[in-house]
């Protein structure tokens, strides 16, 4: 046979065959449980975040200067944790739309075609993806022990396990315990909340080893929303003062304060004062973080530079909070099986 007639095509004839062809690599895809779709990322640095100023928690996105803020759900249901996925074409997050706990779900970039990530039904939080976009990381509590604490069902307990998976919610992993698991730019690690213990100190699990150190356990005792930097050299988390567990699990705390660090827990940093910063996210350069903090009444968005400085607001209606930084301008590139990720801006340099 001449190899270059293959996949030759010529007339009409040529033509059936080559839309039978593409017909039949979309099927063999879907049932390998790769996603079919044509979202589209967007073009320019934006932020996804939840805000209640609908009545219910929806998420929403805008961007980094607080302008085009755009609601995405739309449901009735109550949607949090967004996280952009490395290409940028898909949002992942959890809602409680089944209507008997809180699991993951997948949408497209304008808030269409959502789609429940796992068959069965669990409660699952936190969702993070990693680098190479192959793998979730995420919470999963008992859902009949799954405990409303917080504005925004901030809960820390003992049920919440550690779980990775694919997207398409096979390949499922158990970890260990934990919850608002991030991962590390190299796709190695993940730094985490530590469940099941009388305090919340930050854990960074190695995926390889399957190791566990504890970062600072007598400096950070009580800890929450940990990430790691783009560059991989530091994390942002906040540190809660005045904290305990009330009668039903729950956690509780007085304020918390936004802190970085090196990633070894050297070179503890104060950046935000003490009021109820959290769930910071990092910009794509390393050297502003978006977090939420309480207003005047609600929570809102605000941006700081990672030296300190006075904070920028960024939202102003109802409450706002879980934001998540896009960078287009990533690039990933998997050079081994370990998923050594990179960006663009780095492989300018060489």
């Amino acid at each position: 046979m001449n190899r270059k007639s293959v996949f030759s095509f010529s007339g009409t004839g040529g033509y059936t065959q080559l839309l039978i062809l593409s017909a039949i690599l979309s099927a063999l895809l879907v049932f390998s449980g790769v996603r079919v779709g044509w979202a589209k990322a967007p073009k320019t640095e934006k932020i996804a975040f939840v805000s209640k100023r609908d009545g219910n928690a929806e998420i929403y996105i805008m961007n980094p200067d607080g302008t085009e803020q755009v609601n995405l759900t739309q449901h009735p249901a109550e949607d949090y944790d967004p996280a952009w996925a490395p290409d940028g074409k898909q949002i992942l997050f959890s809602s409680d739309r089944t209507g008997d706990t809180f699991d993951l779900y997948l949408m497209d970039t304008d808030g269409k075609n959502v789609q429940k990530v796992f068959k069965n039904n669990e409660y699952r939080r936190n969702p993070a993806w990693s680098p190479d976009g192959k793998r979730i990381a995420y919470a999963q509590a008992d859902r009949r022990k799954a405990i409303l604490a917080h504005g925004a069902r901030f809960a820390a307990t003992a049920e919440h396990t550690l779980y990775i998976a694919t997207p398409n919610g096979t390949s499922i992993e158990k970890l260990t315990k934990g919850l608002r698991p991030s991962w590390s730019p190299d796709g190695r690690k993940l730094i985490f909340v530590i469940a099941g213990l009388d305090h919340t100190p930050l854990g960074v699990f190695d995926l390889a080893t399957r190791t566990l150190n504890v970062l600072l356990p007598k400096e950070l005792p009580w800890t929450t929303s940990p990430v790691w930097s783009p560059q991989g050299d530091k994390i942002a988390f906040s540190k809660l003062n005045g904290a305990g567990f009330n009668e039903r699990g729950g956690l509780r705390f007085r304020n918390a304060a936004l802190y970085i660090a090196n990633r070894n827990g050297a070179g503890l940093q104060q950046v935000t004062d003490e009021r109820v910063a959290f769930g910071p996210t990092w910009s794509p350069q390393g050297n502003q973080i978006i977090y939420n903090d309480i207003g005047e009444l609600f929570l809102q968005l605000y941006k700081i530079d990672i030296k300190g400085g006075n904070p920028t607001q960024l939202t102003t209606e109802g409450n706002n909070s879980s934001p998540d930084w896009f960078n287009p301008n990533a690039f990933m590139i998997s050079p081994s099986a370990r998923s050594v990720t990179t960006t663009w801006g780095q492989l300018k340099q060489h």
